[in-house]
Formats: structure tokens, sequence, C-alpha cells
């Protein structure tokens, strides 16, 4: 048992805007459930899904209804706990909803063990891009050297994860963004979004795509799918775009035999499985590390000014070079 009586989180007690929906509070911890450990959080971040779920935008209104704490991973110790398994100053990823608080009780089956030493700002990222990008690549789409994979939102943390594994895993990668003058990593595969892409690959002679990840869909979907050839395979594992597909995407994957599927990681653990996740997850950081895959962070902003983190992401006025991450005092 621990004598820390009070927590402090961010409560989402509605949808829309975030400074209409979000509050500050200081609340009483109630006593640990038998079947919980409880996590003093260091570091959690702000993804897209965080800001969407705030919104109530799409699959988020359903899956997450205020009141809440929003947030969907974060890197911490364990105070309390009584798993033997995750045993007292055990430091750990925490994945799962409610996240930007200071304390949080989370089933053992959504704590992952990780390095002593490993940064706040770099652990605390591990779960919902890099593990997807992870799976997408070796699970999904089992990527080989022989692949040219066409991602869009490339300049996204996501899509630099993608480049990085690009270059551990062997696969060629095209890279579509739409600010390609400010593209971090040195390439001759980077595409400007807002121009033809079929154009511009073949006249800088790039290989044909076989595979496509798509962040965006709408019509930024529409655009990628039509730069693979037949029998390619298409993956949406995300919809910042908030637009359905065209009916001229359905038509050209039909015409050209396409392989559409989606992703998303909720969807997949589910289909495989706590043990299945905790395996892939420990692959994935092992390759990172070896690796020395880069998770970026732009900057640490206290967690009772979320609000001030969330309007630099939204203003879009300041471009950001990595997550912003919240700090509980």
């Amino acid at each position: 048992m621990t004598d820390i009586k009070q927590n402090t989180r961010i409560n989402q007690f509605r949808f829309g805007q975030p400074q209409e929906s979000l509050k500050v509070e200081n609340v009483p911890l109630e006593e640990l459930a038998a079947d919980k450990i409880r996590v003093r959080v260091e570091a959690t971040n702000i993804n897209p899904s965080d800001l969407l779920s705030i919104h109530g935008v799409g699959q988020y209104k359903h899956s997450h209804q205020p009141p809440r704490v929003p947030g969907f991973e974060a890197v911490g110790t364990v105070i309390e706990s009584k798993h033997a398994e995750f045993p007292l100053n055990q430091r750990v990823l925490v994945a799962t909803s409610g996240t930007w608080q200071k304390y949080v009780d989370v089933s053992p089956d959504n704590l992952f063990y990780i390095p002593q030493g490993l940064e706040n700002g770099y652990a605390c990222q591990l779960y919902i891009n890099a593990l997807t990008a992870w799976v997408i690549t070796t699970e999904i789409a089992q990527l080989t050297k022989e692949d040219v994979v066409i991602i869009n939102a490339g300049s996204s943390a996501i899509g630099k994860i993608f480049f990085q594994l690009s270059s551990s895993l062997g696969f060629k990668l095209i890279v579509v963004t739409s600010q390609p003058e400010k593209y971090p990593y040195a390439s001759s595969y980077v595409l400007d979004a807002k121009g033809d892409l079929t154009s511009a690959i073949q006249s800088l002679g790039l290989p044909e795509p076989n595979v496509a990840f798509d962040a965006i869909g709408g019509k930024a979907g529409t655009k990628l799918i039509c730069t693979l050839g037949n029998k390619g395979r298409f993956i949406n594992y995300g919809t910042l775009s908030l637009e359905c597909y065209e009916p001229r995407f359905f038509e050209y994957a039909k015409n050209h035999d396409i392989d559409f599927s989606t992703f998303f990681l909720r969807y997949w653990e589910n289909s495989v499985g706590k043990a299945c996740r905790r395996e892939k997850f420990t692959m994935m950081l092992e390759h990172f590390i070896t690796h020395k895959i880069q998770l970026d962070v732009d900057r640490c902003i206290p967690l009772g000014e979320v609000q001030s983190a969330i309007d630099l992401i939204e203003s879009k006025t300041a471009p950001l070079n990595g997550k912003i991450i919240l700090l509980p005092s």
C-alpha cells in the first residue's frame, strides 16, 4: 500500500473543442482493486487519436464515451502491485485508455516491461505508432526486400518509423508528404502530395510500388492506390482526412485486382490475444533498440498545461519536429 491520497488528471466531460470539454482535476485516489496495478505516470504523449476521441469523431464517438481520462499510452513506475510479475519500482509502458493523469490503475495485460534506462519521451511512444508500424510491416504485409511500399503522411510520426524500418528490414519505400522540401531524411524517393503521384514516379524513374499504406483516406487514398500496378496490396490504417473513399477508389481496386484491407491496432489485439501482443511488442522493442529507431520529441509540457499543448498541435503555425510529451508534476 502507498500513502498517496490524491491524483491529478485531465477529465474529458463531453465531446467538443478541447478548451470546452477538458478540465484539470485533483481527485482522491481510491483503494487499488485486486486485479489492477498502480503506476505513477512519468510521461504520456498526444496522438492524433487522442484529439479525435476528444472531438468525438468517427469510431471514437462510440468507443470512448465521456466522462473519461484521455490518453492511450504512457511510461511510468509501478508503485503498488498485487501481481508478482510486476513488482514495485518496475518500469513499464502503459498501453490502455486513460493515461493523461499522474496515477493510473492498470490490468497487468496492458503493461509491458521496458529497460530502466530508456528515456521517458522515447518510451511513452512505443505503443500506438511504433507497434502499429511494426505489425503492419512484419506481420500483416510481411514485407521482403522485393517489395516497394508507398506511404502517405510521410512526415508524420508513424511515417518516420516506416522510413527507418525500410532501412532495417530492407524493403524499398516511396514517401508522399505535403512538404517534401522539409522531409527530415535524405532520400530520392520523396514525392509531393500535391502533385500527380503516378507521373512523378515515372518521371523520376522510381520502381512501381506493389504495396501501399494509407493513413489519410478520402482523395489522398485514391491518389495512393492509383500508383499500384495489378495485384498490388493496399492497407488502410488511418482516416486523418475524415473522408470516405471515392467511388473511383473502389473502381480502380476492382479493375486492377488490388487486395484491399484495413488495420486498426485495437482490432488486431482482439484477434490475436494478449500473449501474442506481448510477444510482438518484445520483438519490436529489441529491433528498435538494436537498429536505433528514433522516436522524435518536440517538447515536454506539464500535464496541467494540456490546453497549451493541444493549441500548439492544432494551430499548425509552428511546425513540430516530434511528439509533445505531457509530464505529470
